[in-house]
């Protein structure tokens, strides 16, 4: 009997569960058992599962996968850039700019004007109360006893064209009651006074900007002062445009104007000009302030951009206005040592002495030396100026010279007697009568005396 064969049944083993490392899984298309790519493919997952089970987990790469952002700068983001010197001179300039700003505001200067300044000098005044004597470029004017002291001129400008009027007055004394007397052709038969501030002995600019009688042509000005028996020195005045330009060119002229040696320049100068409304200190000093207020305010709004400290903003703004008034004393300095170096270079005492701001009145007291006796003599010394009457008494020497340091004053009875020296320079005081022989002082001391040497404005009498 034919014995038909039947192929040979394979045996299914179902891997235990969670070892079914062939099982589809979603999305797989089935593997088939029975295909030719089967147990090839089983024993190649059976592989990998192998490694797999063998080998270390791979990590990501730092490079596709960005870190996690916190917000802050990461290191290659520069700091922000300090500008606190920077800001610190651009703080104090603008600051300058605006002091120069509210003084001009504070005058009422106007933007323009048609007018040219107008400078008088004393060749055009007279003294229609008091007396006076020219003195040089100078008219020393002094006041009557019981009476108002009064310099004045013509004048022919018209008053909105020049709005400021500055006279030029020295050596006022302190109380005085200064005033400007001005007429014009819209009144012409009234004459209106304007109170003068006085500082240091100096009459000060007056701006007549907005004044209800300064219109039309000013026809006259005048200057009084009522201070009894008190010497004024007056060298001119002059009637100028009240325009910004006008006020801040004037301003920074008297900055950086030379000022010459004095009593104190070589410790501190003001600048070279005799009256100022508005020193150079006083603008650095406010526009320090004002600099360290804007320079807290930009640290509080950009604290990275100025990282100093207050105490370094203060100090840094300290240091530029102080740089910048000793850059100016410095230049004054060395101006005044090469005036000295023109003037005394290469001369001897008597030559010094000669060149000095005071030869006039050494020349003199060498004739009046050479007048008196050899032997040291009392000498009594009279002289407007007391920087004439010390000067006069240094040159004297060894003769015991006598003189007033504070004030200008007759001698007092008694002052002097017989055998004495009187040495008179530039001195309204004293009247010779040489048919009497007598000197009348204006105080009512009378002398015996005897002129030794007259000369210009310097005499030397001896008293009898």
């Amino acid at each position: 009997m034919d014995q038909s064969k039947s192929p040979p049944e394979i045996s299914r083993q179902t891997p235990p569960a969670g070892d079914r490392s062939d099982a589809a899984g979603p999305g797989d298309e089935p593997r088939n058992a029975g295909s030719p790519e089967g147990p090839e493919t089983a024993a190649g997952a059976a592989a990998e599962n192998a490694a797999s089970a063998t080998s270390p987990p791979v990590q990501p790469s730092s490079a596709t996968i960005p870190p996690p952002h916190d917000g802050t700068p990461s290191a290659a983001t520069p700091p922000p850039r300090d500008i606190t010197r920077a800001a610190t001179i651009v703080a104090f300039a603008v600051a300058l700019l605006a002091a120069l700003a509210l003084y001009v505001a504070i005058n009422g200067a106007s933007l323009g004007s048609s007018g040219a300044a107008r400078t008088y000098d004393i060749s055009t005044m007279t003294v229609p109360r008091g007396t006076a004597t020219r003195d040089g470029d100078a008219l020393v004017a002094k006041a009557p006893a019981a009476d108002v002291l009064i310099v004045a001129l013509r004048t022919d400008f018209r008053a909105r064209e020049l709005s400021a009027v500055a006279w030029d007055v020295s050596d006022v004394p302190p109380g005085a009651d200064v005033r400007l007397l001005f007429s014009s052709d819209y009144r012409p038969r009234a004459a209106q006074n304007r109170v003068l501030a006085v500082e240091d002995g100096r009459v000060q600019p007056i701006s007549m900007t907005g004044d209800p009688d300064w219109l039309g042509n000013i026809t006259g000005l005048a200057l009084a002062v009522r201070a009894p028996g008190a010497t004024i020195r007056v060298r001119g005045v002059t009637a100028k445009p009240n325009t910004a330009a006008q006020l801040v060119g004037e301003r920074v002229r008297e900055w950086f104007r030379f000022e010459p040696w004095t009593g104190t320049s070589i410790n501190e100068i003001t600048g070279g000009a005799q009256a100022q409304t508005l020193p150079l200190p006083l603008a650095v000093a406010f526009a320090t302030l004002l600099a360290f207020g804007a320079l807290v305010l930009v640290r509080r709004l950009a604290p990275a951009r100025l990282p100093a400290t207050l105490a370094t903003l203060a100090a840094g703004v300290f240091v530029v206005g102080w740089a910048l008034l000793d850059a100016r004393w410095t230049a004054n300095l060395a101006r005044q040592n090469l005036q000295t170096l023109e003037r005394y270079a290469g001369k001897d005492a008597a030559g010094r002495a000669l060149a000095a701001e005071d030869g006039d009145l050494y020349r003199f007291i060498e004739k009046a030396k050479a007048a008196l006796p050899a032997a040291p003599q009392r000498v009594l010394v009279l002289s407007p100026a007391h920087y004439h009457r010390g000067r006069a008494g240094w040159h004297l020497l060894p003769h015991r010279a006598m003189w007033l340091p504070a004030i200008d004053a007759a001698p007092q009875a008694g002052a002097l007697r017989p055998g004495d020296y009187l040495v008179v320079w530039n001195d309204a005081h004293a009247r010779f009568d040489p048919t009497a022989g007598r000197l009348a002082f204006d105080n009512g001391v009378i002398l015996q005396a005897k002129p030794l040497l007259v000369e210009g404005a310097g005499a030397v009498y001896a008293i009898l």
